[in-house]
């Protein structure tokens, strides 16, 4: 009988086990993932309250503070907002510019950062003139990302 009732208790214990495992995993990836979404989807909200003008010719600091390119333009495609990145600002002549999605920039004080390398900034997509919508307007880029 004991053994019965011990083989009993342990197939509750088991059956039970995935279903509490799993509600307790939901409430943690339910709680957890709309916010890494948000933050990975969106733009820094200093960065969307600066014009276009503001952003030409920003330079872009690295983790370590180094300054690492430059930004040339602010273009739209697929109705994301992407910046027009000079990696070679040294020489007036660019003959290095690659497309990075803005979420990607963030602000701290007064200065655009970005986290990645150097190497990884070059590696990133070569901006195409026809392909991209440049951002027009004299307002926000909250405004103008529409």
């Amino acid at each position: 009988m004991k053994r019965y009732l011990v083989l009993g208790c342990t197939a509750a214990l088991l059956t039970a086990t995935p279903a509490l495992a799993a509600s307790s995993d939901n409430s943690v990836t339910k709680s957890s993932n709309p916010t890494v979404a948000a933050v990975d989807d969106s733009v820094d909200p200093a960065l969307m309250k600066m014009h276009v003008d503001q952003l030409k010719g920003k330079d872009i600091y690295g983790a370590k503070g180094e300054n690492m390119a430059e930004i040339e333009d602010v273009v739209r495609y697929d109705n994301k907002l992407y910046a027009v990145i000079d990696v070679d600002h040294t020489v007036d002549v660019s003959d290095k510019d690659v497309v990075l999605p803005l979420n990607k920039l963030h602000m701290k004080g007064d200065k655009v950062t970005l986290n990645m390398t150097e190497q990884q900034l070059q590696g990133l997509e070569k901006w195409q003139k026809g392909r991209y919508e440049t951002v027009k307007g004299k307002g926000p880029l909250s405004e103008l990302s529409h």
